[in-house]
């Protein structure tokens, strides 16, 4: 709050036009803190005395007879500077130094309602902007000492936030592995119509519960500023074509037309992060679908060149459905919000997947937007920046390894999970692939199987009992040859920022997340078992 005038404003004595400079010497000469005093008339100021001009004026030739027979009048000065007890004090600095610089020293004269009020002098100026400036700086110094709180606070928040969803993450994926992994199994068993119906629909359910929970991971690490992009090659006509195999047959089953159009040269390539440009993509998609119930969702993928290597990827997904409201259009990028009620009731979701599209994007250095009218169908799209890879400047093909059947002879291997429900799974998913295991239910145990047998291949779940994996892979690596090389690839539940960098740097060959999913897991066996094959052929 800003001060007034009255902030300032102080008692003085008041005199009458007809006091003598007697009297005014006398006032002045009793209290050496008087420094000015004003002449008042019917309680209307009319002038004001200063100590300094006071004396100087006595001190003059005729000053003995201007003390002894005039009035104060011929004393004081005519035109002070008055001032409104409710104007502003930075009001009142700008008038003295605009229009009456002489009040610093002569002091000026404070009313109310045009009334005499009081006197004030420079003196009481400096002193309030003293107790003001302390004042202040007690503020500043409590406002910091509470920001810093603040921040102790917040660090501490965003640390129990990170590991309440680590530890929330792990619970969830736990069980949920083995309802998504016993559906995968189970739908590669004999099973009749209405069966494999039944399965689909745990299948469907138990994928969107894991889509909305990597969801709020995504969310989480991107705003903590741990979301980092892994920067590959990458053909756009792939990335089309993987589009197109995923949701060909959700668009055929509402019976919409479907298409992709990709118009870049067939052999070019571009870097940047494929798996989350799929991200965007593909909910982009997935909501087209979701929200059109006749006519067709369309993708146009164009590349505009903005000098040698660089490039600028268009995506557009575009669709005949609903329509946003307008109503709606201004939030519809904010976290866990859709058009309207209606339309989560009708549609489900968590309002999520448009606000981690718009922080990706942006996180790549991109922009995203949409246009729609109710009614009749929405246009969204993205633009991102991507390096070009030149013609000729591609790594050359690596060489040739040899293929899973090349591997000579049985593969044994050795599961080490705690869960009764995981271990069905991976043994399941190992049988489906010809594979058995034995099983193991902690780090410890693992370590004296592993001392016991010759495994070609370990399946370690990252958290277990006695000894967690990560330090039984530690110790396995400890052991004398070849017990020390046998390949390990993790199981875990956590999906956390780092997981996969702490696998590696304890000596972990790969990484496979929960819910397992097959396809994932053959394919980190099968890199597991190729490098394997490799070096001894290497050592032959």
């Amino acid at each position: 709050m800003s001060r007034l005038v009255r902030d300032v404003l102080m008692e003085a004595p008041v005199v009458r036009p007809d006091a003598t400079g007697e009297y005014v010497y006398d006032l002045l000469s009793d209290d050496e803190d008087l420094l000015v005093l004003a002449v008042v008339e019917n309680n209307r100021p009319v002038g004001l005395v200063s100590r300094d001009r006071f004396f100087l004026k006595m001190a003059n030739r005729h000053g003995r007879a201007l003390f002894g027979r005039r009035p104060v009048t011929f004393l004081m000065s005519k035109t002070p500077l008055i001032v409104e007890a409710s104007t502003p004090v930075t009001d009142l600095n700008a008038l003295i130094v605009r229009d009456c610089p002489s009040a610093l020293m002569e002091g000026f004269i404070v009313t109310r309602d045009g009334e005499y009020a009081g006197v004030g002098t420079a003196l009481e100026l400096f002193r309030l902007m003293s107790r003001e400036s302390a004042e202040r700086t007690h503020k500043l110094s409590a406002l910091v000492e509470q920001l810093g709180r603040a921040r102790i606070e917040a660090l501490a928040a965003s640390k129990a936030k990170s590991e309440f969803l680590a530890t929330m993450s792990h619970e969830i994926r736990t069980p949920l592995n083995g309802v998504l992994g016993v559906t995968q199994l189970l739908m590669a068993s004999e099973l009749n119509e209405n069966q494999a119906d039944y399965v689909r629909v745990i299948d469907d359910s138990g994928k969107i519960l894991l889509r909305l929970l990597n969801d709020i991971l995504d969310l989480s690490r991107i705003e903590a500023g741990k979301m980092d992009l892994d920067i590959q090659t990458f053909d756009p006509h792939r990335m089309a074509a993987d589009t197109r195999t995923l949701w060909m047959a959700r668009a055929s089953e509402k019976q919409l037309g479907f298409s992709i159009d990709v118009r870049a040269p067939g052999d070019a390539e571009y870097e940047g992060d494929p798996v989350r440009l799929k991200q965007i993509l593909f909910n982009l998609v997935g909501n087209a679908i979701k929200f059109t119930d006749t006519g067709s969702v369309d993708v146009e993928m164009s590349f505009h060149a903005i000098g040698r290597r660089r490039t600028v990827m268009r995506v557009e997904v575009s669709d005949t459905g609903c329509g946003i409201p307008d109503d709606a259009k201004t939030r519809l990028f904010g976290a866990f919000t859709q058009a309207d009620a209606e339309t989560t009731r009708l549609h489900g979701g968590s309002g999520l997947g448009l606000t981690i599209c718009k922080r990706l994007v942006e996180l790549m250095g991109g922009t995203i937007g949409f246009r729609s009218t109710e009614g009749e169908g929405s246009t969204f799209w993205f633009e991102t920046p991507l390096r070009r890879v030149i013609s000729g400047n591609t790594p050359k093909a690596a060489p040739e390894v040899p293929t899973p059947s090349a591997i000579a002879g049985p593969v044994r291997v050795l599961v080490a999970e705690d869960n009764t429900v995981n271990q069905a799974v991976a043994e399941g998913f190992l049988k489906l692939r010809g594979l058995q295991a034995d099983f193991v239910e902690n780090g410890k145990m693992a370590i004296e199987a592993v001392q016991a047998n010759a495994y070609d291949l370990i399946l370690m779940d990252m958290e277990m009992p006695v000894m967690d994996g990560l330090q039984a892979t530690a110790e396995i690596r400890k052991l004398p040859e070849p017990r020390c090389r046998v390949p390990i690839v993790a199981l875990t539940a956590n999906a956390v920022i780092g997981t996969a960098e702490r696998c590696r740097t304890a000596g972990m060959n790969g990484y496979v997340s929960k819910p397992i999913d097959q396809t994932a897991l053959n394919e980190a066996i099968d890199a597991c078992l190729l490098d394997a094959a490799t070096d001894a052929s290497a050592a032959a």
